[in-house]
């Protein structure tokens, strides 16, 4: 049961770093949208008022003169819009490198809880011995017979004379009791630890 949650926790895992992976890289693939390019109008002469049609052409010239901006606050207006945009872009790179950072970050994070996930599969307890009893004959015949087999798989053992039974025990040294009781029980059909 725990394996299985194991299992399906590192499945949901694996799925979400794919998710990840592959919206990073369609996010990165889609072209980076430029602003739009500013259009300045120019502003129209400003049509002739009646009391200008009876002024000689000189003076109305000196007064179109007086009325139109200097040309300088547009170029203002322009140096303001090109460091607006540059701003923008350079916004945009940083965005972009923050991204790169928190990928890498993110690759280095999952190598990590990948190593942390085979420190936690490998057995960290220390070698011990156990006694595990794979059956309990009422006949001796039958007991000898487990005790040969278990013998030829490399097990030392013994037969114990409890409760008119024949118990067959054997020892084992090692770091994972519950897999060495895993095999006992599918070759013996049943099994426990005594000791």
């Amino acid at each position: 049961m725990r394996r299985e949650r194991l299992l399906i926790l590192l499945g949901t895992l694996i799925a979400l770093i794919f998710f990840y992976v592959g919206l990073n890289k369609w996010l990165e693939s889609k072209p980076e949208s430029a602003p739009p390019p500013v259009v300045v109008k120019p502003t129209p002469p400003q049509p002739a008022s009646p009391q200008q049609e009876g002024k000689p052409k000189e003076e109305a010239k000196v007064e179109e003169k007086k009325q139109t901006p200097p040309p300088e606050p547009q170029k203002q207006k322009e140096d303001l819009i090109a460091q607006k945009i540059q701003e923008e872009k350079t916004k945009e790179v940083q965005k972009t490198q923050e991204r790169k950072n928190l990928t890498a970050q993110k690759q280095e994070t999952r190598e990590e809880v990948a190593k942390r996930e085979k420190q936690a599969e490998k057995p960290k307890g220390e070698v011990k011995e156990y006694v595990i009893q794979i059956g309990a004959f009422s006949s001796k015949e039958n007991a000898d017979r487990a005790l040969e087999k278990a013998k030829s798989m490399g097990y030392r053992g013994e037969i114990v004379n409890e409760d008119n039974f024949y118990k067959v025990r054997v020892r084992v040294k090692t770091d994972d009791p519950k897999k060495v009781l895993a095999k006992l029980k599918a070759t013996f059909g049943g099994a426990i630890i005594k000791q």
